[in-house]
């Protein structure tokens, strides 16, 4: 059985060219991970009951993630990607099928399934975004699903989110916010 993950701390190591085992110069937890590092250690006291405790430790380079404003700013774009393809059409194109076609685009697997309604929830669960396209009859339904963006690093969801500000100029919209948001991407992108 699997024993259950105390914490997850990122670090930074910084050589020191010493070989000894004795000490851990050079490593330091990320400043983020303080709050994480102080609750694995009271964990860890905890469950060692004042023995020796033996842990597992797993050492890997941090992968270097999306932003959470590279998402907000995805989604704020995707939504004005489906009013402008909507026409203000109510019910018309959705940001989640923006984002579907524009992952498609991208290269991402979007797939098609015709699955049981009561199958969506678990769909749900698995599956980043369930977009329900039709539905059959009472009990049946066609979907389209993918894995979305969130295993996408910081330089993919850059290029994905300049395709977004692509199809925003090819749809036409160009208000003043828009381009406020495009001239901001483009400094903090350096």
């Amino acid at each position: 059985m699997a024993s259950k993950l105390i914490a997850h701390l990122a670090a930074w190591y910084i050589p020191t060219g010493r070989t000894d085992l004795d000490g851990m110069e050079g490593l330091t937890v990320d400043g983020g991970y303080l709050l994480e590092a102080r609750r694995m250690h009271t964990e860890l006291e905890a469950r060692a009951r004042g023995q020796p405790l033996m842990v597992e430790i797993e050492i890997k380079p941090v992968r270097d993630k999306r932003t959470l404003d590279q998402n907000r700013l995805m989604w704020a774009l995707l939504n004005k990607l489906a009013q402008a393809l909507s026409g203000g059409t109510p019910g018309g194109v959705t940001a989640e099928q923006c984002y579907l076609d524009l992952l498609a685009d991208y290269g991402a697997e979007v797939e098609t399934w015709r699955v049981p309604l009561k199958a969506l929830p678990a769909l749900r669960r698995a599956y980043r975004v369930v977009q329900v396209v039709e539905v059959l009859d009472g009990s049946a339904c066609i979907v389209r699903l993918g894995m979305g963006s969130s295993t996408f690093d910081r330089a993919q969801m850059r290029e994905f989110i300049d395709r977004i500000f692509d199809r925003l100029a090819e749809a036409g919209v160009d208000d003043a916010e828009t381009t406020e948001q495009y001239r901001e991407w483009r400094r903090a992108d350096g």
